[in-house]
Order: structure tokens, then C-alpha cells, then sequence
């Protein structure tokens, strides 16, 4: 038993030694290879490529384009993403203010339009309605001034017959020069007691010079003056009483007049309420009033007839309804807008608050996502004051001019928003800006075709320009144009 232990426990030694001196043998073989393989020279930060020189032939190719580095005001910038919108001052649903049948659809989406112009035509037995009332107020005030003129006639006739009789002229001069002035039913009355007046005054002067001569008594004298006084009493009382009648007259008629066009405002405002602001002439900036008459006023053939009117020139953008279908108050039925002008909207987020400096008019900078777009400039419109809790961002809204119409609603921009003071600093083109193996560099001239490499150190990207902490100087000539032809060129020598 102990010896087949022996035995196992030198297999085993002898396995362990075995296995020791192949490892061995090994690890210092492949310490010598290592230590035998030559070092690659490329491989060494020394030997990295740092000029270029070209033949006349790639010289112009490449398109060589020099500036000089300057110093220039930069303005620190984040840019944040953006949409473009309708302008909402100038983008409006135009709607039915009462419910009808659509007759007719004037214009299509994409049409342009003027102020004013007719979009749509509804048939509404409600808006025949409220214009027959509209009529009826009309005739009542027609009405209720003849009548006003009338009873001013009157009164005024009325005034002067007064002034004749006190001055007492001759009743037949009267009748000849009031024959055509306007006295109602008071003619008669006043001139039938003037007459009396007149009478009774001849009989006393007649009674008098024969009671002097002693052929009356002086009763019959007392008589006729009795009569004389009770005839220019009843004068007087006439002249009195006919005269507060006239006037009391005229006022129920001034009184009716006020009430009738009170009667027309709201009937027309029925009017005008059911029509909408859109459909009105006073809506589309018109002061035609002739036009406003024959929306309030139409003929009695069409009293149910409803124009929808544009309230400003724009684009038609969408059409909801076709004819022969039928609207509910409400219900929008063209979407109008002017997009001369648009808005861009923004987020500010917290790393861009900053920001919330800008002030209304401030300018800023976006970048449309469209194909070789330029930047535009925009103005500010307003910054919001509260903080969505959903996004924590701030909005911010701008005006675009858009009046070549290569903007459309619902594109992506990048508006570029100011985060800090503006200071001045060396500045080169972005386009003359390289990079390769995580190094940033230009190229500057290094005699007739030949081109050297300046590592340098960028800091602010603004507005196609970059800043140049170091590696430059004021006046130092960097290739703008042509730069990555120049790059692929280095690299190709360098890799030959």
C-alpha cells in the first residue's frame, strides 16, 4: 500500500517539472522576440506629418483660398433646437358664427388672397331672420323722423303764426302768407280766434265813437268789451295751449326716433353677432359704407345669404367644408394665414437660462435645416415668464420675415441663443478649421506651393467663425478654402 503511494507521488513530481520548464522556455522566447522587433518610426509623435507641398496641377484643384486672422467681438452662444410656426397674430380658423348650408366655396388651399375677398357662401334662415327684423327696424325709423320733421314743422309754424297775431296784422295778410306754411289742425282754430278777436275789437271801436256822440249807452260799450276780452282771452288760451301741445308732440317724436334707432343698433348687432367679425366689412379693415349697408341690409331675395370674408391678405392653408354640406355655429370651415412672417419657437432649459435676458426686438441667429440654407436673423418677440414643470424650459418666441417664402411652418431650426457677454478674441473662419487623430490644426502658406500645419487650440464657434485660444497670431495667413484637400494630401504622404 505504501509503495503504490510512493510511486503516484512521483508520477506527479515529475508532471509538475515538466510543465515548469515548457512555460519557461516560452515566456523567454517571446521576451526575446519582442525585445528583436524594431520599433515603427510612424508610430512616434516626432514624426507626425506637419507640411504639404503640391504641384501646380493640385495647386489648382485644391482652390486655394487665404485670410488673415483678426480680432473680432464673438458672443458666446448655445443653440438650441427650434420649430418654425405660424405667426399667431397672422393665422386665424375662419369660423361660422351661425349654423346653414354651405352654397358655395370660393378658393382652394394654396390660393392667396386680399383683404376682403369672399371665401365662402352660407345659406342661414337665422341670418334672414335677424336682417327682415333689421329691415322693419329701418322703416320704423324712417317712420318715427317724418314724423319728428312733421311735428317740427309745425311747431315752428306754429311760432310765427304767433308772432303774427301778437303783432296783429290783417287776418286775410295771415291767411295769404301762412297759405303754405305747416300748422296741422292749429290753422283753423287759431285763425278762426284771431278772427273773432278782430271782430269784437272793430265792434267796440264802432260801440265807442257812437256811445261818445251819446247814440249807445254805455252798457252796450261794457258789452262789447266783454266780448272784446273773452275773444282775446280765448286767443290766448288757444295760442297757449296748441303751442305746449306742438312741443309736447315734438318731444314723443324725438323720443320716438332715439327708441327706433336704438331698435336698429340691436337688430343690426344681431346681425353682426351672427355674420362674425369675418364676415363683416368692418372686420376686413373696410370703410365703405356701402358695404357695410348691403351686409347688414341685403336684398330681400338673399336676406339668408352669408359671405365669409378674409380679415387680412394671406394663403389659404386648409379647406374643411365643401358645398351642400351643412355647419354648425362654430364649426371652422378655412384656415387663413399671412406667412410674410413667422415665428420660431424655443425651449430655454436650465443650461441656457442665460438667456432670458433677451428683451423684446433683441436679435438673434437661426439655422433653417434646409440644404445650403444661410442663417437668418429673427426678433425676439417674447421670452415667457414661467417655468413649464413638464419640461423645465422657459419658452422663447421670435419673428422671422419669411416674404421670399422659403420658410414653411413646421421645419426644424437651430436658433442660436447668447449665454454670455460678448468679448473680443483672434478669430478664423470654421472652414478653415481641420482635425485628425483628436487634434485641431490650420494650414497656413509656406512658400510658393507649399502649406504648413499649425496645431491650435479652439474655443467658441460662433456664426462660422472660431475662436483661437492659442497657436496664432493677429495678421497670420490661414488657408479658408481648400483646407481638407490639403489634409487628404499630408495624409497620403504620410502613409507613402
Amino acid at each position: 500500500m505504501n509503495f503504490r503511494v510512493l510511486i503516484g507521488a512521483f508520477v506527479i513530481a515529475v508532471a509538475a517539472a515538466v510543465a515548469g520548464g515548457f512555460w519557461y522556455f516560452r515566456t523567454t522566447d517571446a521576451v526575446e522576440e519582442a525585445q528583436s522587433e524594431p520599433v515603427n518610426a510612424e508610430t512616434s509623435e516626432d514624426n507626425i506629418r506637419t507640411s504639404v507641398s503640391l504641384t501646380p496641377e493640385k495647386l489648382r484643384i485644391a482652390d486655394i483660398l487665404l485670410t488673415e486672422v483678426v480680432k473680432m467681438k464673438l458672443h458666446p452662444q448655445n443653440k438650441v433646437p427650434g420649430r418654425l410656426r405660424y405667426d399667431d397674430r397672422k393665422h386665424i380658423e375662419v369660423r361660422s358664427a351661425t349654423s346653414g348650408i354651405v352654397t358655395a366655396v370660393l378658393v382652394n388651399p394654396g390660393d392667396v388672397v386680399n383683404s376682403g375677398d369672399v371665401l365662402i357662401e352660407l345659406s342661414s334662415p337665422e341670418i334672414g331672420s335677424a336682417r327682415a327684423d333689421v329691415m322693419q327696424r329701418i322703416a320704423e325709423l324712417k317712420l318715427a323722423t317724418e314724423n319728428r320733421g312733421w311735428e317740427q314743422e309745425i311747431c315752428d309754424g306754429l311760432a310765427s303764426l304767433t308772432g303774427a297775431i301778437r303783432k296783429r296784422m290783417p287776418v286775410e295778410q295771415i291767411r295769404q302768407e301762412f297759405k303754405s306754411v305747416t300748422l296741422g289742425k292749429n290753422r283753423e282754430q287759431l285763425l278762426s280766434a284771431y278772427s273773432d278777436l278782430v271782430l269784437a275789437e272793430s265792434l267796440l271801436n264802432a260801440v265807442k265813437e257812437n256811445a261818445q256822440n251819446g247814440v249807445v249807452p254805455a252798457r252796450v260799450v261794457q258789452e262789447r268789451t266783454n266780448v272784446r276780452d273773452n275773444a282775446e282771452a280765448g286767443l290766448l288760451t288757444a295760442l297757449e295751449s296748441l303751442t305746449y301741445a306742438s312741443s309736447v308732440s315734438l318731444r314723443h317724436a324725438d323720443i320716438n326716433v332715439q327708441d327706433a334707432e336704438r331698435r336698429l343698433m340691436i337688430s343690426r348687432q344681431a346681425v353682426r353677432t351672427l355674420l362674425g367679425q369675418s364676415a363683416t366689412c368692418e372686420a376686413a379693415g373696410e370703410s365703405d359704407s356701402a358695404r357695410a349697408d348691403s351686409e347688414m341690409n341685403p336684398e330681400s331675395e338673399s336676406l339668408s345669404l352669408v359671405r365669409l370674408r378674409a380679415p387680412f391678405a394671406g394663403t389659404i392653408e386648409r379647406r374643411h367644408y365643401s358645398p351642400s354640406e351643412r355647419v354648425a355655429a362654430g364649426d371652422g370651415l378655412l384656415t387663413l394665414a399671412d406667412t410674410s412672417t413667422l415665428w420660431v419657437a424655443a425651449d430655454l432649459r436650465e443650461r441656457d437660462w442665460n438667456a432670458l435676458v433677451l428683451k423684446t426686438g433683441d436679435e438673434i441667429v437661426i439655422e433653417p435645416s434646409t440644404p445650403d440654407a444661410q442663417p437668418i436673423s429673427a426678433r425676439v418677440h417674447f421670452v415667457g415668464r414661467e417655468v413649464d414643470p413638464a419640461t423645465n424650459a422657459v419658452p422663447l418666441i421670435a419673428v422671422v420675415d419669411n416674404t421670399e417664402g422659403r420658410l414653411r411652418p413646421g421645419m426644424f431650426v437651430r436658433v442660436a441663443v447668447p449665454v454670455a457677454e460678448t468679448r473680443e478674441a483672434l478669430a478664423v473662419p470654421e472652414s478653415a478649421i481641420q482635425e485628425h487623430d483628436h487634434r485641431t490644426f490650420v494650414f497656413s502658406p509656406d512658400g510658393d506651393m507649399g502649406f504648413r500645419r499649425i496645431d491650435i487650440i479652439p474655443g467658441l464657434r460662433v456664426a462660422g467663425v472660431v475662436e483661437v485660444i492659442s497657436g496664432l497670431n493677429t495678421g497670420d495667413q490661414v488657408v479658408a478654402k481648400g483646407g481638407f484637400y490639403l489634409k487628404s494630401e499630408m495624409l497620403l504622404e504620410g502613409e507613402e
